[in-house]
Formats: C-alpha cells, structure tokens, sequence
C-alpha cells in the first residue's frame, strides 16, 4: 500500500476516472484511504485478503446465476460435482464428502436430504460396515452434473478471458501457498467399493 500517494479526495476523485487505464482496482482506493488514516496498517496481507474477498463475491454471484435453471445452491452443486469427479459408480461416504466440500456433519446431511428427495443422489447403507453408508448419484444426478459442469466451465471462460493464461496459473499457483500456510492440505484419499460389492440403494435415514 506503501507505494502508493494517498493524495487528496478530488485528487483520487480524478484517478477513479480512468482508473482501469491506470491499472488500479476497487482494493487500490481502500488502501490509500487506509494508508492516509492508518499507515501503520501498510501490510500487503491486507490487500490480499480484500482482493480474495471481492475475487470470491464475484464468483460467488456468477454461479448463482449459473445455478439458477436447475434451482440449486453453490452447495448442492459442491455435492453433484464432486460425487461426479469421483468416478463411476459416482459415490462417496458423506464423511468424504465433508471433507472435500467443507461443510459440518450437520450441513452434508441437510443438503443430502434436499438433493435426494429432489431425486438427484441415493443412499445406501454399507453392507461391510453397518456403522457407514454411501452417498450415490442417481441417473438424473449425473446428467444434472455434468450439465451444471458444462454450463459453469464456459462461464468462467467468459469471467475470466480478459485475464491472460500465465496470470492465472501464477495466481493459482501463489494462492495455493497462501492455502497451505493456512494449513489447507490435500485430503485424505476417499474411500472406494470394488464394483462387485456395490449393493442397491436401501435410502438409510440420515438426518
């Protein structure tokens, strides 16, 4: 934020101006009104943080409007996508699920129970643990995905293509170590059945 001249109100008015021709953003007039109130405040994390914050609410917004033909949350679509990356048969246990997706034990078995009565996933106990069950996609759950799928990847093409390709692996690639700084690891590998193991969903109450 250091490099910066705060300047004057009328003089930051003027810059807002062309600010996109400048190379300024939203974040850069907070962090000059932030460096004219409290320089002691000069630190680049602070910067970075606003910049993920706006960078996700942009998302954030977009995959709403993405999501809106199939009427499902960001969260729904967490489930569908990966239960679908995971490979056929398209399943999961819920506590693998909560892992990659992030939610509370509580939170996974809300969404579950929306997307299995709107036909999209089916549970099924495990026939060699009684104490575990699996979350499945059914058919419509993988056509929905996949759909979903298609429709968000061109729509982020179309967020993303005033941003050249080495400024968005760099990006990635410096964020992901902001991520493990922040003790974001990899998970653990999920839990597979062998083909001839799989038994026919028995739809185990989980709420």
């Amino acid at each position: 934020m250091g490099r910066r001249g705060a300047g004057t109100p009328g003089d930051r008015a003027d810059e807002a101006k062309d600010g996109a021709s400048a190379g300024r953003d939203f974040v850069d007039c907070l962090s000059d009104d932030w460096q004219a109130e409290r320089p002691d405040l000069d630190r680049p994390e602070y910067e970075l943080g606003k910049r993920i914050v706006r960078l996700s609410l942009r998302l954030e917004d977009a995959m709403a409007e993405c999501l809106a033909p199939w009427g499902l949350t960001r969260t729904d679509y967490a489930v569908l996508s990966t239960l679908r990356f995971a490979g056929a048969p398209f399943e999961l246990r819920p506590t693998d699920l909560k892992a990659r997706i992030m939610l509370t034990s509580g939170g996974v078995s809300n969404v579950l129970n929306r997307l299995e009565k709107a036909g999209l996933i089916e549970r099924a106990w495990d026939s060699a643990d009684g104490r575990s069950s699996w979350v499945r996609l059914a058919g419509a759950g993988v056509e929905t995905a996949d759909a979903i799928v298609n429709a968000w990847s061109q729509a982020q093409v179309d967020l993303f293509r005033g941003v050249p390709d080495d400024v968005s692996h760099a990006a990635s690639d410096a964020l992901r170590q902001v991520l493990i700084a922040f003790g974001d690891r990899e998970p653990l590998p999920a839990r597979t059945r062998k083909q001839g193991s799989q038994s026919p969903p028995t739809a185990p109450s989980m709420s």
